[in-house]
Order: C-alpha cells, then sequence, then structure tokens
C-alpha cells in the first residue's frame, strides 16, 4: 500500500474516520508530516477515542497550508466546492498562524466529501501547497479508551 524509504511512522491525528482516513496538520506542520507519511511503508497512528468520527470534518476543519498572495482565489475556489474557508489566526501572537515554510494555515470547514477526492482536489488549486487529508495511508491503528482498553489494528 504504502512504498516509502521509511520503515515506520508513528505519529497522532486530529481525527480518523471508519476507513482510517485521517486529518492531521491541526498543529500546522501538515506538509512535513504528509512527506514523512507518505514515504513510510508502515504509517501508524495511535488516537484516543476522542479521535474516533463518523465522517472527516465532523469535529474538525481540514488544514491547507496556502501561499499567502493566493489566498483570495483558494477561498473562492474552496467556496465553490460547498466548503468555508477561515484563516487560521495565531493565539500568541497577532496575524495568522504561519508555516515553517512562511506560508498560512487556511482552515476549510467541509461535509459530505469523499477523502481521497478531496486530497487531490485541494493539492490541484493554485497556491495550495499541501492539505491535512490522508487517505488510505493507515497501516496500523491504536486506539486509547478512557477505561484504559487499548484496541489495535493492522492491514
Amino acid at each position: 500500500m504504502i512504498n516509502g524509504d521509511l520503515d515506520l511512522t508513528i505519529d497522532g491525528a486530529d481525527e480518523v474516520d471508519p476507513e482510517w482516513n485521517l486529518i492531521k496538520g491541526g498543529g500546522g506542520a501538515l506538509l512535513i508530516e504528509k512527506i514523512v507519511g507518505y514515504a513510510s511503508k508502515r504509517f501508524c497512528i495511535i488516537v484516543d477515542e476522542s479521535k474516533i468520527v463518523g465522517e472527516l470534518g465532523e469535529k474538525r476543519p481540514v488544514p491547507i497550508e496556502v501561499v499567502p498572495e493566493a489566498f483570495v482565489t483558494v477561498k473562492g475556489t474552496l467556496h465553490a466546492l460547498g466548503g468555508r474557508a477561515e484563516i487560521r489566526m495565531a493565539k500568541m501572537k497577532a496575524g495568522p498562524v504561519n508555516t515553517e515554510r512562511g506560508n498560512i494555515i487556511v482552515d476549510l470547514y467541509i461535509h459530505g466529501f469523499r477523502p481521497e477526492e478531496l486530497e487531490k482536489t485541494l493539492n490541484q488549486i493554485p497556491g495550495v501547497v499541501e492539505n491535512g487529508i490522508f487517505a488510505g495511508r493507515t497501516t496500523d491503528l491504536y486506539i486509547a479508551y478512557g477505561d484504559g482498553r487499548i484496541e489495535s489494528k493492522s492491514r
């Protein structure tokens, strides 16, 4: 399924759907997370039960790294797809959240999408650097429950 140079990546996720598709990048480092995740033969995700959702976008927006100059165009395209886009504003400084590459994070609020299609569609928009949907990449999933149980699944 995954064919990369790294043997294993272990990481968390912001949301996990029933098919183990993910939303990641809530902390703003989604480009590097995507590069590492897609370069890994095994992609292990560890979450607590609060991260499990019926469909992606249920609790969290889809983060998108955008070149600042492209925001207006990207926002219009996202609106045409049926979503609402907002620049993520920083909490400890004035202004937007900036990535390590100097781009901005745009949060996309959208429902009822197919993760694999939206992941590809978003990356075709001029000015989008990467997005936080990880479709079909998870090989191992560990879910921690409040009662102390840990559920493990592998493909």
